[in-house]
């Protein structure tokens, strides 16, 4: 029975370090923009049946599935510009959150984006928090990577990105919390069984 990511998917897409570097960049430059009607969705629940994995935006931000890029499957948007993405990809030969992170990190620090924390988070996950100064940008990351039973077995990983002024970290992180208290992670639907759980919001 073949995995959900292929072989070929797998070796096409980017790195999970390299793709999450672009997750952070594409956000931070659009953090100034505010909310409009492009990213509102009344329905605040999102799940993707072929990943397993679905969130809930927090009361107040909305939901957005259209996001430009292949593996950023929803955005979460604030009316401040704050901005939550989930990210999911196969995660290849990375073996948990912390190698996960510590991959991450070299590239991130050549965008100019310097990492300010890393410690151990909930889930099983790490968190790592970094910013750019001269943008007065702040991120926080919680990285996760969980393991896929099939056969053969595979192992996904799963970036929840913060993205904020530095003024509205502390509010804007309560929302993560939010977040990643909610965050329902399931057994990835196989392409030709998605009838029986289809993909989407609500």
């Amino acid at each position: 029975m073949p995995a959900p990511y292929t072989v070929r998917e797998m070796k096409a897409a980017r790195t999970i370090a390299a793709f999450t570097v672009a997750v952070f960049v594409a956000l931070a430059l659009s953090i100034a923009a505010r909310s409009d009607g492009a990213t509102s969705n009344r329905e605040r629940r999102f799940y993707n049946a072929r990943a397993g994995v679905g969130v809930e935006a927090p009361p107040g931000w909305s939901l957005s599935a259209h996001t430009g890029y292949l593996n950023i499957l929803c955005l979460l948007v604030h009316p401040s510009g704050s901005r939550i993405s989930l990210a999911v990809d196969a995660a290849g030969t990375v073996k948990d959150a912390a190698a996960l992170a510590e991959q991450s990190r070299a590239g991130l620090v050549a965008q100019g984006i310097e990492i300010t924390g890393a410690a151990p988070g909930p889930r099983g996950g790490v968190v790592v928090d970094a910013r750019i100064a001269r943008r007065n940008q702040a991120l926080r990351q919680l990285y996760l990577v969980r393991t896929v039973e099939g056969n053969p077995a595979w192992r996904q990983a799963i970036v929840l990105t913060l993205t904020t002024t530095s003024s509205d970290l502390a509010a804007a992180s309560g929302a993560l919390d939010w977040v990643i208290a909610r965050l329902d992670l399931e057994t990835p639907v196989r392409p030709d069984d998605k009838q029986n759980r289809p993909d989407g919001g609500g």
